[in-house]
């Protein structure tokens, strides 16, 4: 192994990505089951099932911030790469907050079997709580698909890229071997291999993959190797604007063919109705997650290309925000769920005052779990943090914009 040749740098943009990232994937869960509803009693049914997709916007670039994150140091030769060491890392940097969340959300869970409303039964959280069940999900990765909290599917997809790293590390060849043309193979490589894993798993081994019905297992994570590449490739290699608008274009262009793919079927196939489409049936992603993998590494070499957008990105709210982000992530979920067991004690329906209840407080009791997670579990664990002692937001104030 050779001598480290760079120093370290923590850049403080991605935080701001993570904070975007997490945003998006909180808000998204907060109202994507309403829109969906409002689009359905609209007749609106291809705006629906289309929407159905886009809670995983937010994971897509969470999965490619990862590979950057992560693999840097090792693949530009600033810290050696030791398995025993990283994999020590990891644990303590993943495991102690989800451990707490974890109690917290078979909690969640305990109460709302215990005092059952009609939102248990009627579009709500049916899971059932068991010491077995809590046992079960203490590794993180799950085969079954039961969830305490549904957002977690993603972690257990992630956990298995963290398992691939030290192949990646060992494998990876020189970065100035990879020359454009290198790359572009490389990434219609990605996106065919993701497709080639997609139809094998589901016509297989369709208990651990299937697109024909939602499985919430680690299982999805064959639909997600171009966001890891992605975060790979720019972990590697220095990539200029003319990189970023190829990403982030061939992304859009993925992205499109995969929203024209159900046209193009029912087209094709009309014997198959609009119902088996919209059930999934006919609407594997295809190419969806590998365009938005290739987007969100066009934003990010955007970004190390463009001090104004960095500056943006790291405003010290989007830092006080990125820096919680795991922990917004990891509790929401089961706050959103608290909330709307509490609220429908006192309401018969799913109204609108029931809507804006429950989101109304929802959302900020969502980020204020997440504060005191990140306060009093994950900052001890985490390493470069700014605002670690900086529990309300608007003590960021005392902060200057930090750039990178």
């Amino acid at each position: 192994m050779s001598l480290v040749s760079e120093k370290p740098v923590r850049f403080h943009f991605l935080d701001g990505l993570r904070a975007v990232a997490a945003t998006m994937v909180v808000v998204l869960h907060a109202f994507a089951s309403n829109i969906i509803k409002l689009s359905d009693k609209s007749h609106l049914h291809v705006l629906g099932a289309l929407f159905n997709y886009i809670d995983g916007y937010g994971v897509n670039l969470f999965f490619v911030l990862s590979g950057v994150v992560l693999l840097r140091p090792y693949l530009r030769k600033q810290r050696k790469f030791k398995v025993v060491e990283y994999f020590r890392r990891r644990f303590w940097r993943i495991y102690p907050p989800y451990f707490v969340t974890l109690l917290f959300a078979a909690a969640v869970i305990w109460f709302m079997n215990r005092y059952p409303t009609w939102y248990n039964t009627s579009g709500g959280m049916n899971m059932r709580f068991s010491l077995r069940e809590t046992i079960h999900e203490l590794p993180i990765i799950n085969l079954d698909g039961n969830y305490y909290n549904l957002a977690w599917w993603s972690l257990g997809v992630e956990i298995l890229f963290y398992l691939v790293v030290p192949i990646v590390v060992f494998l990876y060849p020189s970065r100035s071997k990879l020359t454009d043309a290198k790359l572009a193979l490389a990434i219609v490589c990605g996106v065919l291999l993701t497709v080639l894993l997609m139809v094998f798993f589901s016509g297989r081994l369709p208990d651990i993959y299937s697109f024909t019905y939602l499985v919430l297992n680690i299982g999805r994570f064959v639909e997600y190797p171009v966001c890891f590449m992605m975060g790979v490739l720019i972990a590697a290699k220095d990539f200029d604007l003319k990189h970023a608008w190829m990403f982030f274009l061939s992304g859009v262009f993925l992205v499109f063919l995969s929203s024209a793919y159900p046209g193009i079927v029912m087209h094709v196939a009309p014997a198959h109705n609009l119902n088996n489409w919209l059930a999934g049936q006919l609407y594997p992603p295809f190419f969806l997650h590998s365009g938005y993998g290739l987007i969100f590494g066009g934003v990010i070499v955007f970004a190390f290309n463009r001090r104004s957008f960095r500056d943006i990105l790291s405003k010290p709210f989007m830092l006080w925000l990125g820096e919680r982000s795991y922990s917004f992530f990891l509790v929401h979920f089961s706050v959103f769920y608290l909330v709307d067991n509490l609220i429908s004690h006192f309401m018969t329906n799913r109204g609108t005052l029931y809507a804006v209840l429950s989101r109304g407080i929802g959302l900020p009791a969502a980020l204020f779990a997440a504060m005191l997670l990140f306060h009093f579990v994950e900052r001890k664990f985490a390493r470069g943090l700014v605002t670690e002692n900086m529990f309300w937001p608007w003590q960021t104030k005392s902060l200057r914009n930090i750039g990178e």
